[in-house]
Order: C-alpha cells, then structure tokens, then sequence
C-alpha cells in the first residue's frame, strides 16, 4: 500500500497542496480527512472545493459542514459533497447523509472519516493530518483506486 508524507509548513502549503490533490479528483472519488481539532483538514476541504469550483463561485464562503453535516457544492465537472461526521454517533444517521447519492454525480470529503471507513466501496483517499511541533505532517494513503494519482502529487515516499 502506498504511503506517502506531506509537510504543511503552513496554511498556504496546505491550500496548494489542496490544489494539487483537486487536479486529481474525479466522480466516484472520496477523501478521507482525520487529525485531531484544528490540525488543518477543514483548511484543505476548502482549498480542495474552490479549486473545483467554477470562477464565478470562487469567492463564496465554505463553511465546515459540523453542523449540517454534508454540504454540497457544484463543481465545474461534478458535484463536490463535503461531509464532517465529528457529530454522528450510529451508522443509521451515516445513511441519511447521502454520500453514496452524492458519488454517483460527484465526489465526497469526508472529516472524521473514522465513523464511515470500511463501509463504501469506492477510490479512497486517506489523509491523516497530525501536528509535527510547529507545522503539520500529512500522512497520504491509497485504500483503494489512488496509487498512480498519489504519485502524481507527492514525490517522498515513506512505504
């Protein structure tokens, strides 16, 4: 299984590598984001949604989705579902979101991914972000679909 590690230096890094990841993304793909609070995966959600957001909507506002639990957007290609499960406690409330309704059309990235993993099977993402003294380390793994787009965007591999 491929790994491979990211240094977000800062919030700059983190959206450009949220770029780079974007130029990847296609239907059918999810991005799993954990780390603890604050460590940085609202920030690359966002950086990754303006990057697939058409010019005309590049300004708006991204909210975190903690409350609304998936907010959905439409990309220049597909529709972007971005979904924070820190709230969710039984996987009864993990069907009502949608998500897989959302993969057919579109893409997904889910925060606090731990709740739902092991239970779609799709091209998954796993980003772990953890704090590394004053910056941030990005953990990058291929569950499944990712390897060769992995490549593309990350030239140090760990595994």
């Amino acid at each position: 299984m491929l790994e491979v590690i990211q240094n977000l230096s800062s919030e700059k890094t983190t959206s450009e590598f949220g770029k780079k990841i974007s130029k990847t993304l296609k239907v059918g793909d999810i991005i799993y984001l954990s780390g603890e609070m604050g460590a940085g995966k609202t920030t690359l959600a966002r950086s990754i949604i303006k990057s697939l957001l058409p010019d005309r909507l590049k300004n708006i506002a991204i909210p975190s989705p903690t409350f609304t639990l998936v907010q959905t957007y439409q990309g220049k290609d597909f529709e972007i579902g971005h979904a924070d499960l820190y709230r969710i406690e039984s996987s009864n409330e993990l069907e009502a979101l949608g998500i897989e309704d959302i993969l057919f059309n579109g893409a997904v990235i889910i925060e606090w991914a731990d709740k739902i993993k092991n239970k779609l099977n799709y091209n998954i993402l796993e980003i772990e972000i953890s704090f590394s003294g004053e910056n941030r380390i990005a953990k990058i793994k291929n569950i499944q679909g990712w390897e060769d787009r992995i490549k593309k965007f990350s030239k140090q591999v760990v595994k």
